[in-house]
């Protein structure tokens, strides 16, 4: 891989002049000062840029060790095993017209991959930009971006990116000058057909000019590769932020169960990626103004101290801060008491700290303001909110910002809401510093609750027992999956299967109370939209009420398989609540849901995810993060519920699951009951594998 970012010889296949895509790849080359042979190579030119033109690959004067390729996609096949006779060890092959257009494109991306293999040379692309690498001078894109003026990324942290995108990367590349920023490194992989994001984002992360990694996903990694980048990342102390797309409904498995419903396409790539310390971001700004601040330190928690200069934009900041998780404290009295000198006696020197516009007279004062704020032990990390301040004193205020950060290593956040002309080269300063600057204040809280630590422990899988141990192929029902039940430890209802309503009236004989049937269908996952439930059946009726059961399924949902009617003592009340888990895929791990259930579970959404397993304390905190949590710990009178009942529960089934890995598709109880004391299991659902999977 090192040719890829260090070639002694780079050839330029399709070179022209006369065709702008072409003509950038040769003369980036030559402007960005590659120190290394650069041959292009068209037999239509004798000459291209000042440089001689090869008729072809064979025809070069010396070795190379790189091959950017341009040329119609029918073609490319074999310029890339030329490439490979010519010695190369790697091409970048920048035509479109692959899998990105349809099947015969397919079909080209295939011959493309087979080619590679069989001569032992490896792809970056098809469809993509290419990359450069500031470090060799090597500018191998034929992306406009490439040519903006920028810092040298010596002043501006080590940031890099790769993408999939190729128009997207270029407009990250025009974003990132905007704010004065470089990049070290900037890779398009396009189509993927041979090298893939995450090796070339691997290569980067071993480089010691680089401490950031900013990516741009379309496409699911592999589980194992995404797993193995992420921990290498926080081994090296390095930094990624992730955007991906595809996160829609659209995108999300086709599932029968509730759990299925709720939890969105790439949870277990999320969830891996935020164990190891990555961070997800939303959009192309966010990706940038994230990476930027990477480049400086971290909060510890979540506690902001805000300077402005206006008390209107102070008091949206406190407004938007408080459901991110962040907090405003009281400063302290001694605090207050320094700012006191500082500030007009018509500002603030309560939390948000308002300075006026009198900062206009005085910039220094903002910097002195704002290291007494980051100095108080109450604050994690300053927002410095500033509106209509441009010009001389836009300057005078990022050097005093600037001072003020070298004081103590508490991350700073600037939202500078004025006109873009007026504050870029003061903020391009704030930023190769490490200071992102956004343009409003949501922005800026958004970016601090980004770079929150987030506490995701790894628990060890420890192989449940007995009949456990295993997942069954199929689909298990509640009735078939008592055993299960009983070998986790996890609590359920009395009762028994029928198959009739003699056998139902029998069963009913051996139980107390009032009686609950539901049909029992691998076919059939909400039973209550088929009739399938009867509660408060007294025992006298169970027979009568089994036979009326099973008349209403077969009438609603003629084609299910039905094994017979669960007959249960009702369980007591309590609070309901959805415990699932999602088999692996791919090569990632199970994933656990957890939330608010009964029929109501698709409506609120209130669910939590983590990866399998989880320990009882884990599931505990899954189960204080939901927002209807209150109901569980005591609401407007109500008793708080057995929490340690239903967290030992779910910790159960999450170890099963973490055992079980990709041999299960989904596991599902529906309600878990969680009573005053203790927790009932009332409905499972578990879908195997097929047997030729397992």
């Amino acid at each position: 891989m090192e040719p890829l970012l260090n070639p002694a010889a780079v050839a330029v296949v399709g070179a022209s002049e006369r065709k702008p895509m072409a003509a950038r790849l040769t003369r980036f080359l030559i402007d960005d000062g590659f120190t290394g042979a650069i041959h292009p190579v068209n037999p239509r030119y004798e000459q291209v840029h000042g440089l001689p033109c090869y008729p072809a690959l064979d025809r070069l004067p010396g070795p190379v060790d790189l091959v950017l390729i341009m040329v119609p996609a029918g073609q490319v096949a074999e310029a890339v095993a030329e490439s490979a006779r010519a010695g190369a060890r790697l091409a970048i092959v920048l035509s479109s017209g692959f899998a990105e257009v349809g099947p015969d494109g397919a079909a080209l991306q295939r011959e493309l991959a087979d080619t590679a293999r069989r001569c032992g040379i490896r792809v970056l692309g098809p469809n993509c930009q290419g990359l450069l690498y500031r470090p060799a001078a090597l500018t191998a894109t034929f992306s406009s971006g490439a040519g903006l003026p920028s810092a040298p990324p010596a002043e501006t942290g080590g940031i890099a990116y790769v993408g999939q995108s190729g128009a997207l990367g270029g407009s990250v590349l025009g974003m990132a000058a905007d704010r004065g920023v470089g990049l070290t490194a900037w890779i398009s992989v396009g189509n993927q057909a041979d090298l893939t994001a995450t090796e070339a984002t691997a290569l980067l992360l071993e480089d010691p000019a680089i401490r950031v990694l900013a990516c741009y996903l379309e496409q699911l990694p592999d589980g194992a590769e995404w797993t193995r980048l992420t921990g290498r990342a926080a081994e090296l102390g390095k930094h990624l932020v992730v955007l991906r797309s595809g996160r829609s409904a659209a995108g999300q498995r086709a599932v029968a169960s509730h759990t299925g419903a709720l939890v969105r396409s790439g949870a277990a790539f999320d969830l891996v990626a935020e164990r190891s310390g990555a961070v997800l971001v939303d959009d192309v700004d966010e990706l940038l103004d994230t990476a930027i601040a990477l480049g400086g330190p971290r909060p510890s928690d979540g506690r902001i101290g805000v300077v402005t200069s206006s008390g209107g934009a102070g008091g949206l900041a406190a407004d938007q801060a408080e459901p991110t998780g962040l907090r405003l404290p009281e400063l302290d009295q001694s605090t207050q008491d320094s700012l006191a000198p500082l500030i007009p006696p018509f500002g603030s020197v309560a939390n948000p700290v308002d300075v006026t516009a009198q900062v206009i007279n005085d910039a220094s004062a903002l910097g002195q303001v704002c290291e007494t704020v980051a100095a108080d032990d109450a604050v994690d990390a300053v927002l410095v909110l500033l509106t209509t301040l441009g010009g001389r004193t836009a300057e005078q205020i990022a050097e005093s910002i600037l001072r003020a950060s070298r004081a103590c290593a508490k991350p700073y956040v600037v939202a500078w809401q004025y006109s873009h002309a007026e504050i870029a080269a003061p903020a391009g300063r704030l930023r190769r510093a490490g200071i992102p600057v956004v343009s409003t204040s949501s922005a800026a809280i958004t970016l601090l609750s980004r770079l929150l630590p987030r506490h995701r422990p790894t628990v060890a899988p420890i192989a449940p027992p007995g009949s456990a141990a295993h997942p069954p192929t199929g689909t298990l029902t509640e009735a078939a999956g008592a055993r299960l039940l009983d070998a986790l430890g996890v609590v359920r209802p009395r009762g028994a299967l029928a198959t009739d309503a003699a056998q139902a009236e029998a069963a009913a004989r051996d139980l107390r109370g009032e009686l609950v049937l539901k049909v029992q269908s691998p076919d059939v996952a909400h039973k209550t939209e088929v009739g399938g439930v009867l509660l408060g059946v007294p025992v006298a009726e169970a027979g009568a009420a089994a036979d009326r059961l099973l008349r209403a399924v077969r009438t609603a949902a003629p084609h299910a398989r039905i094994d017979g009617v669960l007959v249960q003592e009702l369980a007591p009340p309590g609070v309901e609540l959805l415990v699932g888990a999602q088999g692996g895929r791919d090569g990632y791990p199970p994933v656990l849901t957890v939330g608010f259930g009964g029929v109501t579970a698709e409506l609120y959404a209130d669910v939590v995810t983590a990866l399998a397993p989880v320990d009882v304390a884990g599931a505990e905190r899954m189960l204080r993060a939901l927002r209807g949590a209150p109901l569980l710990t005591g609401f407007r009178g109500s008793p708080p519920v057995d929490l340690r009942a239903a967290a030992a529960a779910i910790a159960a089934l999450s170890q099963a699951a973490a055992v079980w890995g990709d041999r299960f598709a989904e596991l599902e109880i529906n309600p878990l009951i969680v009573h005053t004391e203790g927790a009932t299991a009332v409905d499972l659902l578990l879908t195997g594998t097929p047997k030729d999977r397992g």
